[in-house]
């Protein structure tokens, strides 16, 4: 009777196992107001900002809060250009959870644009990542901590 032995190897969680790919892309030219619309009817917390095709930036809730709600300015004259977080920080889906995590905690940001062979698919946030019980620096030592 031969006893036979599997080697486990543990994978390494990455981007791509909690990207979100049913993510928003809003023009750079289009309204905060067409864009809260946009958010309210997809049920996200955020836009990735196009133009020409190509990433440029991101809209998060908190933007429209604080840079257009906040100072009383009216969201059907001003545009995602004048309001986005630019440039926009990506990772491919390939990238390491813990590394994702840590620039997250260094850029102090809560969203990574998913870029793969040059094209958007998707997002990953902090929350899908960890949770609310984790966050930033906890979530990266828990991740580094051996079995």
């Amino acid at each position: 009777m031969g006893i036979w032995l599997r080697h486990v190897e543990r994978k390494v969680p990455t981007v791509g196992d909690y990207v979100r790919k049913d993510f928003l892309k809003l023009d750079a030219g289009e309204s905060v107001w067409k864009a809260a619309q946009m958010m309210k009817e997809k049920n996200v917390g955020s836009a990735i900002v196009m133009l020409k095709g190509s990433p440029v930036g991101i809209v998060t809730e908190r933007d429209i809060l604080y840079k257009v709600a906040a100072e009383d300015l009216v969201p059907s004259t001003i545009t995602l250009r004048k309001i986005m977080s630019s440039p926009v920080i990506y990772v491919d889906s390939k990238t390491p959870v813990k590394d994702a995590l840590k620039l997250m905690e260094e850029k102090k940001i809560r969203r990574l644009l998913v870029m793969d062979d040059g094209k958007p698919i998707g997002i990953v946030s902090q929350r899908a990542v960890v949770g609310d019980s984790l966050r930033g620096e906890k979530a990266i030592q828990e991740l580094d901590r051996p079995d």
